[in-house]
């Protein structure tokens, strides 16, 4: 597997100079160490740029946020160093991640916010900002295919799979690959 070295290009004091600092820079992944609001933005001027949020906030409804707005991770600040290397490595090669404790509080909070069987207060739409590897793994969970035989296929850790379906799940407001399947399927996001 081919390593890079981590360089720091540049830091910002707030939203605006980050985005100043993409136009002029391009990086390959932004570390945000605060709330996530200039991802949308970032995200939408600069596709490729990935973007990993380091926090201490163990807000559901923020990660949520953050999630939809195209991050590609979610950590906590509690992490060792060099778990947050190898994590920032990872979603540089194109992984999704998500705190395990906070992706059991979002799954959790998905579940109380879905408990009335009332699907209607999640909207349908392209707004779920999937990622298209996302949507490949969705398009393999759909065809019956385990996390393993899909890691296997597209060459990735059997973990960066999982990654990446619980992402997907999130942003699309359900539980298990049964509901995310049928959600995609009436969002018409599968073939």
């Amino acid at each position: 597997m081919k390593s890079f070295r981590l360089s720091i290009v540049g830091t910002a004091e707030d939203g605006e100079q980050a985005i100043e600092l993409c136009r002029q820079v391009r990086p390959q992944l932004v570390l945000w160490m605060l709330k996530c609001r200039t991802s949308r933005p970032i995200k939408e001027s600069w596709p490729n740029i990935r973007i990993l949020i380091f926090t201490t906030f163990e807000d559901t409804k923020q990660a949520m946020e953050a999630m939809r707005s195209g991050v590609d991770g979610y950590l906590l600040k509690s992490m060792q160093p060099l778990e947050l290397a190898e994590t920032i490595r990872t979603v540089h090669r194109g992984g999704t991640l998500i705190d395990q404790g906070m992706s059991h509080k979002l799954f959790a909070q998905l579940e109380a916010d879905n408990s009335g069987d009332d699907h209607s207060s999640i909207k349908v739409s392209s707004a779920y900002d999937l990622s298209p590897r996302e949507l490949e793994i969705l398009q393999f969970v759909s065809k019956g295919l385990r996390y393993k035989s899909i890691a296997s296929e597209l060459y990735l850790s059997d973990g960066t799979v999982r990654n990446y379906a619980s992402s997907a799940y999130l942003k699309l407001g359900v539980r298990n690959r049964e509901e995310a399947v049928l959600k995609a399927r009436e969002a018409g996001l599968l073939e």
